[in-house]
């Protein structure tokens, strides 16, 4: 691709990702400008908004650490505290359109200490996959305790069964593309990633433990938004409540991953919490201020997440791992336990 042709590229994605941030944005202005929100006193606890940022970082630390295993079975030894500090220092460049710059800031913080390539990038595109194909199955598999779906949900659950079967397709053209590969590759040459079938399926465990801390994070702040008179009625923090909280949260972020244009899934993932809190607080307030309450829930949970995010990998970033820390061995999998 020429030059020219790549920075039309950029630009279109820019402006695709900015119209999908302007029409949300409009969405949400429309909703939290209507009359009845007018003399509605929304609270903030931030009691309850502190534990929901740590949670948000502890789902990141589950998932994280499943790269860093991934890491290790492709004969790449970083150490817990490298490969982590560039899993979160590397969550800047999902603001970017097209996601793909994420792969990008891995690749460079890992060559400094010894990562090839081409084990980071595929692992880092297994890790994103692998993690966001658990969410769609966790969604898909309460969609029960949503209630009432709306349309834009459950005509497109196929999508997420799709999504949910990424990783074992990933796996199963890896394992072809390294055979082919291999007939041609040089006796000494360093293998080919190819991560095993049984480390994705733990991964998965990595990717479901992440999303159910993330729907204790959501629950903490509907806690710290709703009015103490009506919190019990609107919310009922039941497990039922919690497993709606799970597959709310793990829906809207796969829907923000998927539109690859929205930076850090910016406008879709405020829009699907938006569109599937809202029925849940029909029974304590009225249409248009169950819209706003669900609304203000996406806004406060965005605000909270990226303030978190951004203090830890601000910190992580000015704490370099000493020299010696990462090294490549040579084969694969013996280090992965």
């Amino acid at each position: 691709m020429s030059r020219n042709r790549k920075r039309l590229f950029i630009a279109l994605k820019c402006v695709l990702a900015l119209a999908i941030i302007v029409a949300v944005g409009r969405e949400f202005a429309r909703t939290l400008a209507k009359p009845e929100l007018a003399s509605f006193h929304f609270s903030l606890r931030f009691e309850y908004l502190l534990p929901a940022g740590l949670l948000y970082l502890l789902a990141h630390c589950s998932w994280g650490s499943f790269w860093v295993r991934l890491l290790h079975s492709q004969g790449v030894k970083v150490s817990w505290y490298t490969g982590m500090r560039a899993y979160f220092v590397s969550q800047f460049g999902k603001y970017i359109p097209g996601k793909g710059f994420v792969i990008v800031m891995r690749v460079g913080m890992l060559r400094g200490v010894g990562g090839r390539a081409l084990p980071v990038a595929v692992t880092a595109t297994y890790e994103t996959l692998t993690n966001m194909a658990a969410g769609a199955l966790v969604g898909v598999m309460l969609l029960p305790w949503l209630g009432v779906l709306p349309q834009e949900v459950s005509r497109n659950t196929t999508l997420l069964f799709a999504i949910a079967g990424l990783p074992i397709v990933l796996v199963l053209l890896n394992r072809l593309v390294v055979r082919i590969a291999s007939k041609s590759r040089e006796p000494d040459a360093p293998p080919l990633p190819s991560p095993s079938v049984w480390l994705l399926l733990e991964g998965l465990l990595h990717g479901a433990v992440g999303w159910c801390l993330l729907g204790l994070s959501l629950g903490l702040t509907i806690r710290a938004v709703l009015p103490d008179a009506k919190m019990i009625t609107a919310a009922n923090f039941d497990g039922a409540a919690y497993l709606g909280n799970v597959a709310t949260v793990s829906l809207a972020y796969v829907v923000g991953f998927v539109v690859l244009v929205a930076p850090g899934g910016l406008g879709p993932r405020e829009f699907v919490l938006k569109l599937l809190l809202a029925p849940r607080f029909l029974a304590a307030y009225d249409a248009d201020l169950a819209n706003g309450l669900a609304a203000v829930v996406a806004l406060v949970l965005r605000l909270t997440w990226t303030a978190f995010e951004v203090v830890l990998a601000t910190g992580l970033y000015a704490v370099r791992p000493k020299p010696h820390a990462s090294t490549i061995i040579p084969g694969k999998d013996h280090l992965d336990a």
